[in-house]
């Protein structure tokens, strides 16, 4: 409970904060994840990243280490959510392809918002909801409860519903959410452990979850990736690609299989655009702790 005072308390500091203050704040942080984070995932996000982007070990040491730096500037972002409006969103986030967004929208068949751990993805939801967009958001509760009620306050705060992925409540509320026509907004870039299909991710193979391929095939609702990216001058810019679909051909697993591989194919272009943005540090391919623990 003292926890979730804590940054609460922090959280209005940084809405009142100057921004030399805030970047300072940001700065701290993100040295704090580096420094945290343990020594065997960072060995294997720059193993990762050297075998999946071909760049040399120096490189690779950096696009890591900004990989974690970003969280810094993440959690700012976050804690500055009360002060976000449907008035002043645009001031912070520019959205491209808002138009791919509201062709889907008037299909009314509800919206299935793809994206990854990449840049901001709390923002990019509270982007969407504070454009009037009725977002849902399908999340892992945190094992500290008062956590789980903080980070779960702050979303709603800017008009995002959110729903568990395990467990029947949440497979109810997807069900309803499109059935209602509305967003539903999914992180398709790790391996959940649920049914998923073995994809190549850079070339690695990958279990990928088949969620937004077939709940597109079961809805008819157009699936939307969409990725956020920092910019220099502390705004950020959302990024939305045109709609996919799933069809419904008499092959029902290769329809999952094939719009889920155009949904890794665009995963990797964002990657290789700005692959500091991605969350290298999650052992995606479930063998980092397995190779980099062993070795002293």
């Amino acid at each position: 409970m003292l926890a979730y005072y804590i940054v609460k308390f922090f959280s209005w500091v940084m809405c009142i904060a100057p921004k030399w203050l805030r970047s300072l704040t940001a700065a701290l942080l993100g040295g704090l994840a580096v420094v945290a984070t343990p020594k065997w995932r960072l060995q294997m996000a720059m193993a990762n990243i050297r075998e999946c982007l071909g760049v040399d070990e120096t490189r690779a040491r950096q696009i890591a280490e900004q990989s974690l730096r970003r969280f810094g500037r993440m959690v700012v972002e976050v804690m500055r959510f009360p002060l976000l409006n449907r008035e002043n969103i645009d001031q912070l986030v520019k959205v491209e392809g808002l138009e791919y967004l509201a062709e889907a929208y008037k299909q009314d068949k509800g919206v299935i918002i793809a994206t990854g751990h990449f840049g901001n993805w709390e923002l990019l939801g509270a982007t969407i909801a504070l454009h009037g967009y009725p977002v849902l958001s399908i999340t892992r509760k945190q094992n500290n409860k008062y956590m789980d009620r903080f980070i779960n306050e702050y979303r709603e705060m800017v008009r995002q519903k959110v729903a568990y992925n395990r467990g029947g409540h949440g497979l109810l509320a997807i069900s309803r959410i499109l059935k209602e026509k509305k967003l539903l907004g999914v992180l398709y870039d790790q391996d959940t452990n649920d049914d998923g299909v073995e994809l190549d991710l850079f070339g690695k193979k990958s279990i990928t979850p088949l969620g937004a391929a077939a709940l597109s095939r079961l809805y008819g609702s157009p699936i939307l990736p969409v990725f956020m990216h920092n910019n220099e001058d502390g705004t950020c810019t959302a990024k939305i690609h045109p709609p996919l679909y799933t069809p419904k051909s008499k092959d029902k697993q290769q329809d999952f299989y094939d719009v889920t591989r155009e949904l890794i194919v665009i995963l990797e272009h964002e990657i290789i655009s700005d692959p500091a943005m991605w969350f290298w540090v999650h052992d995606r391919w479930k063998d980092g702790r397995e190779r980099f623990t062993a070795k002293k």
